[in-house]
């Protein structure tokens, strides 16, 4: 996929997750009121430049599909910028869906959306991202997006 991602054309940043590397996750998404990630490491590239408060987040779950089946399984926002340092964090908000409210990546092709970055090169490192073409496209598979709330103002 060769697209130039510029503020005309995206949609949202897509942050990947294998739940083998992080096996906390499949328990925080059966708590009550769910888990909501608040960070994520991104590379530190142009795409992690571009990233600000207010852009629209998607968490996919990638992996071999055993612990948590891959898809969709939250959005909400980028609440910061990259931080400096070896993780180069992201701040985000993203309250993860319950079990069973999952978008998958099955629901995804059945509904004729193929063509996402995320499905084209699973490798890429975070962030990926999603066009504004796409996510209208996925918006129409999902509950309402939630609103957006400044960090300041949780």
């Amino acid at each position: 996929m060769a697209h130039l991602i510029t503020e005309d054309t995206l949609g949202a940043w897509l942050i990947k997750c294998d739940p083998e590397a992080h096996p906390d996750l499949p328990r925080r998404v059966d708590q009550p009121g769910r888990g909501v990630v608040t960070r994520w490491c991104v590379a530190r590239n142009y795409r992690s430049r571009m990233m600000k408060p207010g852009d629209r987040a998607i968490l996919w779950i990638s992996g071999n599909g055993r612990r948590m089946t891959r898809g969709i399984w939250g959005v909400g926002w980028v609440t910061g910028h990259v931080q400096d340092g070896p993780a180069n964090d992201i701040s985000l908000h993203i309250p993860l869906f319950e079990a069973g409210a999952e978008l998958t990546s099955a629901e995804l092709v059945d509904a004729g959306i193929t063509d996402l970055e995320v499905q084209v090169q699973a490798q890429m490192s975070n962030p990926s991202w999603v066009t504004k073409e796409q996510l209208i496209r996925i918006q129409k598979l999902l509950e309402p997006w939630p609103n957006y709330v400044a960090p300041e103002q949780r």
